[in-house]
């Protein structure tokens, strides 16, 4: 140690003997720091492999009916019994009933859960059952203010108008709310399909039915949080790594899922182990991640960085063989094997194991978990984020069992039925080998020495020799009986028993040897939905245990961390697939017979243009044409196009009739005066008449006076005898003709032709005299 120096009372130290104390302190602060995160890891990795060999222990039985499972869907004899097959001789077929179930069970699930253009899910509003105080009494004064206006305005308000009007005002806002909780649960579905899409939602669920229709159990894993690539474009479209953080969903193997000895579900139980794989790239990018800690895992990587870490299981080197993976243990320097711990801890113990305090509310209540432990170092140690506390895995059984975790799969259904077709196939091909050709009795005393006895071919010849004791024929044939026949109806029941014990009819898959019902159309659809009956029920238990619980998970995670309001609302994740099972073509039928029953006025001022629209969508949705028809925007566009036309042309009609009402009163009036200038004409040639009369007249009676005048001079002058006297009565109409050889000039052709007056002038013959 650095000498001190003393002056009197005052001693002093070098800035090098300050520094160095301060840090050999910062050293023991270091140590005492290790060394408590080391007593932490110790106690919460000695928790942690506590409950994984329990778990390992408890899960024994399991893993050998999942090994056996595997085994009968690949066609393979477990080693005990394929030994003793081979040990009796003859065939050790196995037939393939199991995986015929098994695919045709696969591909009819999957064409439900995963249809082309539709969602076995859906998000639906909460019904609005009551309205918020504060909206009721902002409805009450505006109920009040109209109350007065119309009080104002000097009507009457009954009694019971008053609460009449609210209640009114309170459905009319139901209403509204609903609709807009319609639009909002439309709009969150979109964003979940996409995170679906995007987040490996297609691969796991494929997986995830293979392994329902194969295991007693099968699992999913998600929505998890996880940070990945991705790639971005800049200008002139340059690809831009980057990196974003979305859910994803993993399939989880049975064999990897290790649940407490008290679990019946992911949630209830005391804890949930899952073994993970990792490798040294995967290690090194947790390094800095929130949760993790760098220490452990650089502590992790220097211990297992280059050996690698495999914490091998009974089961693992015959389900490697089983699933093609028999080599896998040749890369066991580049895996590590981790558990990662889900389950409660008392508040206390998180404490003890190094938490942080501000994340602790109350030291004896129970949080829920997650840890990763690799080998003996604890690399990630975090509360649960889920608010609810639930674990991101789901489980679904083909068959479950009430009050266990594991339920029963198709094999293990139909396990009795195989063996007994198994064994009756063996039977028949070994009895088909024997009685294929004829069995020889030989009689040794009867055939030379050095003849083989064991060579047949045609024409041969034999050597016999005679026997005084025995005169048995030397060579006897004989043909064993054959059994086919027995043995195929023996395996024929069998089969079909395979049918009742899965639910899963031969008819489901293309069999066309039915009989029955199935020979007609109408019998086989009724047939078909009976087989419904069956595998709906399965579909079901995915539908609760796994489709409800996933989009229930990415509905909560939006309404906490996404910034799109629109999206926001009180909503229940809707399964729909046992629901919508195998109804899609009798549904596609009843909205086309739909389609056309609704072609008509009166239906269609009912449903109007946007229901017929959604008719059409839905229609053409199924015709793989989603485009086809446009969406209720573009139609809103269009129908207003055509009200602006319609008044428009409703407007010119009104303006033509306006103008042809105005031409026709003109013509009218047009009219109107013409008869008028008509009636005004009459009567002014009415009044004009006794003029133009008396005027003829006097021009008549100077042409008659004229002639006179001048018939009498032409008598004076020829000298012919005398004239006669008129005669009473004779007019200028009745003149006496005129004298043979008068000329033209003479009074009686100008009275009786030139001065006739005409016809209704009021003037008679006689009264020109």
């Amino acid at each position: 140690m650095a000498d001190r120096q003393s002056l009197g009372l005052l001693q002093y130290r070098s800035s090098a003997d300050l520094l160095a104390e301060e840090q050999e302190a910062e050293r023991q602060q270091q140590e005492e720091a290790r060394r408590r995160r080391d007593m932490v890891e110790q106690s919460l990795a000695g928790h942690i492999r506590k409950c994984w060999e329990n778990a390992k222990t408890s899960k024994a039985d399991v893993e050998h009916r999942m090994l056996d499972c595997l085994r009968r869907r690949k066609g393979e004899y477990d080693q005990t019994k394929l030994a003793a097959i081979r040990n009796e001789g003859g065939s050790d077929i196995y037939m393939m009933l199991t995986a015929t179930k098994i695919r045709a069970a696969a591909a009819w699930i999957r064409d439900v859960l995963m249809p082309a253009h539709e969602r076995p899910w859906g998000l639906d509003p909460t019904p609005v059952s009551d309205i918020p105080q504060p909206y009721v009494q902002q409805l009450q004064q505006q109920v009040a203010q109209q109350l007065q206006q119309l009080a104002a305005n000097g009507q009457q308000v009954g009694p019971g108008q008053a609460e009449a009007m609210l209640e009114s005002a309170k459905e009319d806002l139901r209403a509204e709310v609903q609709k807009r909780a319609r639009k909002a649960a439309d709009r969150h579905e979109d964003l979940i399909a996409d995170q679906l899409a995007e987040g490996g939602w297609i691969e796991g669920i494929e997986a995830f039915i293979d392994d329902f229709v194969t295991y007693p159990g099968a699992v999913l894993k998600g929505p998890m949080m996880r940070r990945v690539p991705a790639l971005v474009w800049g200008e002139g479209w340059t690809p831009i790594k980057s990196t974003e953080v979305r859910p994803e969903f993993d399939r989880v193997s049975p064999f990897d899922l290790y649940p407490s000895p008290d679990s019946t579900s992911c949630d209830d139980g005391a804890y949930l182990i899952e073994r993970i794989r990792y490798t040294r790239a995967h290690l090194n990018q947790l390094r800095g991640v929130r949760g993790y800690s760098d220490d452990a895992l650089e502590a992790v990587l220097k211990d297992y960085g280059q050996g690698g870490l495999r914490d091998w299981l009974w089961t693992d080197s015959e389900r490697q063989t089983l699933e093609g993976r028999g080599h896998e243990w040749l890369s066991g320097s580049e895996t590590i094997d981790g558990i990662q711990y889900w389950g409660s801890a008392q508040g206390l113990s998180l404490l003890q194991w190094g938490l942080d305090p501000a994340l602790i509310d109350d030291p004896l209540a129970e949080y829920e978990v997650e840890a990763i432990l690799i080998g003996q170092h604890v690399v990630r140690c975090v509360i649960n984020r889920d608010p609810l506390g639930s674990r991101p895995y789901h489980k679904a059984s083909y068959q479950p069992v009430p009050g266990s975790f594991w339920g029963q799969a198709i094999a293990e259904l139909m396990a009795d039925i195989q063996d007994t077709c198994n064994a009756t196939a063996r039977s028949l091909i070994n009895n088909l080998a024997i009685s294929s050709g004829p069995q020889v009795d030989v009689n040794t005393d009867r055939i030379q020495p050095g003849e083989d006895i064991t060579s047949f071919h045609p024409w041969k010849v034999w050597r016999t020799k005679g026997s005084m004791v025995n005169n048995d024929p030397a060579v006897r044939f004989f043909a064993p009986p054959s059994n086919a026949a027995e043995l195929m109806g023996v395996y024929e029941k069998f089969e079909v028993k395979a049918d009742d014990a899965t639910n899963i009819p031969r008819y489901t898959y293309g069999n066309e040897k039915i009989g029955g019902a199935g020979n007609t159309a109408s019998g086989l659809s009724m047939l078909m939905e009976s087989a419904n009956k069956g595998i709906k029920d399965a579909i079901r238990h995915i539908d609760r245990g796994v489709i409800r619980r996933v989009i229930q998970g990415l509905w909560l995670f939006n309404m906490q961390y996404s910034d799109d309001q629109s999206i926001k609302g009180d909503c229940k994740a809707v399964p729909r697939g046992s629901s919508a099972m195998l109804q899609r073509e009798q549904t596609q039928v009843a909205r086309q017979q739909f389609l056309g029953m609704t072609a008509n006025e009166t239906d269609m001022g009912i449903i109007g243009v946007p229901g017929r629209a959604r008719l059409l969508r839905a229609l053409a949705e199924q015709l793989d044409m989603p485009d086809l028809v446009p969406d209720d925007r573009e139609i809103e566009a269009r129908m207003a196009q055509q009200n602006q036309a319609q008044q428009a042309a409703q407007k010119a009609e009104q303006q033509n009739q306006q103008i042809e009402a105005q031409e026709k009163q003109a013509d009218a009036a047009k009219a109107q005066a013409e008869a008028e200038q008509t009636q005004a004409e009459t009567q002014h040639d009415q009044a004009m008449a006794p003029l133009e009369q008396r005027r003829l007249l006097a021009e008549i009676l100077k042409l008659v006076s004229e002639a006179k005048e001048h018939g009498h001079q032409q008598t004076g002058v020829e000298g012919a005898g005398p004239i006669a006297p008129e005669r009473r009565g004779q007019g200028l109409g009745g003149a006496s003709p005129a004298p043979a050889g008068a000329g033209p000039g003479r009074a009686g052709n100008v009275s009786s032709r030139a001065f006739q007056p005409p016809a209704g002038a009021g003037v008679s013959a006689s009264g020109l005299a």
